[in-house]
């Protein structure tokens, strides 16, 4: 769980913890102390990625976005 906690820190997106338990907050709390190798980067990025939502989902002919290009804003 700290691996992963630690990535999403260090990828610099939000992440939400539900534990109420007092002594798991203070676990969740470690992931501050320490940074994750090169290594460890090396075999996070050999797992498959899915997401959940794709950019086609956004696209309707239907919709306020008909094609990609609707959607996309042109800024990055």
């Amino acid at each position: 769980m700290y691996v992963c906690l630690r990535w999403i820190f260090e990828q610099g997106a939000t992440f939400v913890v539900k534990s109420f338990n007092k002594e798991r907050m203070k676990e969740n709390l470690e992931i501050f102390n320490w940074a994750l190798s090169s290594e460890d980067y090396d075999k996070i990025n050999q797992i498959q990625q899915h997401r959940l939502i794709s950019k086609e989902d956004f696209v309707s002919p239907h919709g306020p976005f008909k094609t990609l290009e609707d959607l996309w804003d042109e800024e990055s």
